[in-house]
């Protein structure tokens, strides 16, 4: 039998919306315990708390102009991301590869592209521009600084948001993004929810083992046991394309063609 259908976005109420947001951190914790860490480095909680709560007040809205990222904080960013979702071997290299100086400057940039003229597309064109930086990683940049409006082009948000909670295939490009943002808005300004919250619930309602949400909406438990919450299906290996333009081993659930970084 198919398992159910997450809860959909264009049905999810504020109530249901913050019950999952709540089962965040136990989901976090339970992955980032199964996949531990080696010696010297951090966890996936450690990494996750960097992504959601320094880097956010590091860089966010308040310190606009003030605070400029650098090459190691992309680096930390990066490595969250690769241990948040798929990991791809050859992106740390690429992204450690690109000049301090030019990546700070690149930044910049790209945020006050965004900040005068509200130019996502614009700001992703810039920070593109160096190795390793495509498009999704790109907006995990540029939702850093405006976490309450830009999402991260997860594949678990895309999945929820724009294929109805179904693993549809993935080509990495700005077109996907700019569709990801616009149901992002529209969710966004329905329940008066943040882009950086919706990211996490997407994130709990496609890694949990049951997707009927809609049918424990009303009676979620206040704390969930960690089992019920995240269980992770370990990967069948395919090869993909991924959004720094090269090919990994990615799992079998999505297919999708070789393309160029956009």
């Amino acid at each position: 039998m198919a398992k159910p259908t997450p809860l959909s976005a264009a049905k999810i109420s504020l109530s249901a919306f913050n019950e999952v947001l709540g089962r965040y951190p136990a989901c976090i914790h339970a992955i980032s315990q199964d996949k531990g860490a080696k010696p010297g480095q951090k966890t996936l909680a450690e990494l996750d708390e960097y992504r959601y709560d320094e880097a956010v007040r590091a860089f966010g809205p308040e310190k606009a102009g003030t605070t400029s990222m650098g090459v190691d904080e992309v680096k930390t960013l990066v490595e969250w991301k690769l241990r948040h979702g798929k990991f791809r071997p050859t992106l740390m290299k690429l992204v450690s590869s690109n000049d301090p100086k030019s990546v700070q400057t690149t930044v910049q940039d790209a945020i006050k592209q965004y900040r005068d003229k509200s130019d996502i597309s614009g700001a992703l064109g810039i920070l593109t521009k160096l190795k390793g930086i495509g498009p999704a990683t790109a907006s995990l940049l540029l939702a850093v600084h405006d976490p309450d409006h830009v999402i991260f082009f997860a594949d678990e948000a895309f999945y929820w948001l724009c294929g109805d909670g179904k693993k549809v295939p993935l080509k990495y490009n700005v077109k996907e993004y700019n569709s990801l943002c616009e149901k992002s808005r529209v969710l966004s300004q329905r329940l008066g929810v943040k882009a950086i919250d919706i990211e996490r619930v997407a994130f709990v309602l496609m890694r949990q083992e049951s997707g009927d949400v809609a049918a424990a909406s009303a009676a979620l438990d206040p704390e969930p046991s960690v089992s019920s919450v995240a269980k992770v299906t370990p990967p069948k290996i395919k090869r993909k394309v991924t959004d720094d333009g090269t090919k990994e081993p990615e799992q079998s659930v999505i297919r999708s063609k070789r393309t160029k970084r956009s």
